[in-house]
């Protein structure tokens, strides 16, 4: 047995502990400081995300109060609730307190882009109850056409010779369930603008390499977007097809370019994916991707290629992208196109409309008009919209040149080159619309610059300036892009009554309109029809005799004589929307249409077709 040992071999002598070496001041310091940092990087994301969700959440429980049905000369905006505005404000606070916080969060910046694209373009889808726009019945009516016979018809108009939008629209429908594009086409007008702005962002970081800068970009554009044309049309797809072409040029084929990979993942998004290709094969990948994006754009719109194989040019004129040839390789597949059909062309619009820049910008029908202040007031936000963004580009690109940026000279270049438009064409009076279209995406790279801090650094006391900036330019955005709305809001009344002449009427009849404003060529038998191919052709308000006085019994030969112009059996529209757009745009006086639908249903000449709270169609019945 062993024994205890002594008791004090089990005492140990007792020290006091030993304190940790105090840290150098400086070390210390800067501890603090990151801790301190930290927290107020926290703090002020908590934040940012907190006024971002109420924004939306402001947003989202004020549609319930929106009314479209009665609307006034100033459009949609003075219908708006306050809190639709409240919410929308704080979206433009949030973004710009996402934008100058110390850390850049891309994911932040993209949400409030996001929620701004939802709130900006889909108030409109939400609050109708079909697709705004008369004129987007049309291109609705060629896609239920090629998706009934499963073919195009060149002879049958333009978008047949030009049907590769309609195409992919077509495959999309049937893919989706939704063979009428009717169910969908609203949200063409959130989907494209929400893509053609991740394009510009894409193209802005490129051209940078900076984060903010590209976030800018985008929302530049996004407020700014106020013509009108991301609608389901034809010309939305090809911006968007040619942005992506521009963006995939500048990542591949600058000529600094440095050696990247290429899949065809990063040829749409721009970031660099799988470890394949690179060098020479990347570059032969991409100008593939180049060719065909130039392919779908060249069989779906008339303008855009052109445009596209101008600003490739430039751009390879200046020295910015290479090979120069494939600049060549674009302009024939643009002609190879266009030569088929350039006798078509020039019997039906003319291929040039002359070389005056001020007429060709001018449109030629504005002077017919005498518009409410409301329009005048519109149409002056967008004009104020225009030069505000034009001048943020100058500036921009002024600052971007005295830094020596070398990329500044591409959104220059490709801001500047659309201006050609107006020494050739008027595009239907339109001309300086779509100068303002595709001008935009880099005028808003250009103006991104010019609200860099001078200094490079974002810091959290610039959200005031960066929100006062970006607020005005949505308070000019709003007027100029939704002014228009009590014009351009169709009711489904009107639309079934579109359908059902589609679908009851005699073939080779035609379908005389009151007035402007009414969803013609909607459905898949809009060929079997007579009348010009125009967009409110025929209608009574397009001819002198029929202007700004009242119209009774005393006109209904007259009318009878405009309809047999076009065919011995025909039908006669009238709808809501006609009489308020002859009385915003004082075509009539109020009352003139409805006092001349009274005497046609007085008349024996003419019999009840279709009825409907908001449109009526009468079909006249010859004498025997």
């Amino acid at each position: 047995m062993t024994a205890n040992p002594p008791i004090h071999t089990l005492r140990q002598p007792l020290t006091r502990p030993t304190a940790p070496a105090p840290l150098p001041a400086t070390t210390a310091t800067t501890a603090t400081t990151a801790t301190t940092a930290a927290a107020r990087d926290l703090g002020g994301l908590t934040l940012t995300m907190a006024v971002g969700i109420t924004g939306i959440l402001m947003w989202a429980t004020s549609l319930g109060g929106i009314r479209v049905d009665s609307l006034g000369d100033y459009g949609l905006p003075p219908a708006l609730p306050v809190r639709w505005y409240l919410g929308l404000a704080l979206l433009i606070v949030g973004h710009a307190g996402a934008l100058c916080q110390r850390r850049s969060r891309p994911w932040l910046l993209a949400g409030f882009l996001t929620a701004t694209v939802v709130v900006l373009y889909g108030t409109v889808p939400l609050c109708a109850d079909v697709p705004h726009y008369p004129w987007v019945y049309k291109h609705i009516g060629v896609v239920r056409y090629i998706d009934v016979h499963g073919s195009i018809d060149p002879g049958i108009d333009i978008y047949h010779r030009w049907p590769g939008f309609f195409a992919v629209a077509t495959l999309f429908g049937r893919l989706a369930g939704q063979r009428n594009p009717v169910t969908y086409a609203a949200w063409a007008e959130v989907f494209f603008p929400l893509v053609q702005a991740g394009i510009v962002a894409a193209t802005a970081r490129t051209l940078t390499g900076r984060t903010r800068t590209a976030a800018t970009a985008a929302f530049l554009f996004v407020v700014t977007n106020w013509v009108g044309q991301s609608y389901f049309a034809p010309q939305a797809f090809g911006l968007t097809m040619g942005l992506g072409l521009y963006l995939v040029a500048l990542r591949f084929l600058g000529a600094r370019q440095p050696t990247v990979e290429l899949t065809a993942v990063t040829a749409v998004t721009a970031v660099t994916g799988s470890t394949g290709a690179t060098g020479k094969a990347a570059r032969r990948t991409a100008i593939t991707i180049i060719c065909v994006l130039q392919t779908a754009v060249v069989v779906s719109h008339q303008l855009t290629p052109y445009l596209i194989v101008a600003g490739m040019g430039a751009l390879s004129a200046a020295g910015y992208l290479r090979p120069r040839w494939l600049t060549l390789v674009l302009a024939g597949l643009t002609l190879a196109w266009l030569v088929p059909n350039l006798g078509y062309v020039q019997h039906n619009f003319g291929l040039f409309s002359g070389a005056n820049p001020v007429s060709n910008a001018t449109n030629a029908h504005v002077h017919e008009f005498s518009a409410q202040p409301g329009k005048i007031f519109n149409a002056r936000a967008g004009y104020a919209l225009t030069i505000s963004i034009g001048l943020l580009a100058v500036i921009g690109a002024w600052r971007g040149l005295r830094r020596r940026e070398h990329a500044v000279g591409i959104p220059l270049v490709l801001a500047v080159v659309p201006v050609g438009i107006v020494f050739a064409q008027n595009y239907g009076g339109e001309a300086s619309l779509r100068v303002v279209l595709f001008a935009l995406p880099f005028a808003s790279v250009l103006g991104a610059l010019a609200l860099e801090p001078t200094d490079g650094g974002w810091r959290l006391r610039q959200v005031p300036s960066v929100s006062v900036v970006t607020g005005a330019l949505v308070a000019m955005f709003l007027p100029a892009f939704i002014g228009q709305e009590e014009i351009n809001i169709m009711t489904p009344d009107t639309v079934q009554a579109a359908d059902y002449f589609d679908t009851h009427a005699e073939t080779g009849s035609v379908l005389l309109l009151a007035g402007p404003d009414f969803p013609l060529r909607y459905g898949p038998r809009y060929p079997e029809f007579r009348g010009p191919g125009s967009d409110d052709d025929p209608n009574l308000l397009h001819t002198v005799r029929f202007r700004h006085r009242q119209l009774g019994a005393a006109d209904l030969d007259d009318v009878v004589a405009v309809l047999r112009q076009y065919s011995a059996h025909g039908y006669l529209a009238f709808a809501t929307s006609q009489d308020v757009y002859a009385e915003v745009f004082g075509l009539a006086p109020p009352g003139a249409l409805n006092s001349l639908e009274e005497a046609v249903a007085r008349s024996p000449r003419f019999r009840v077709f279709f009825t409907s709270p908001t449109a009526r169609i009468y079909s006249y019945q010859a004498r025997r």
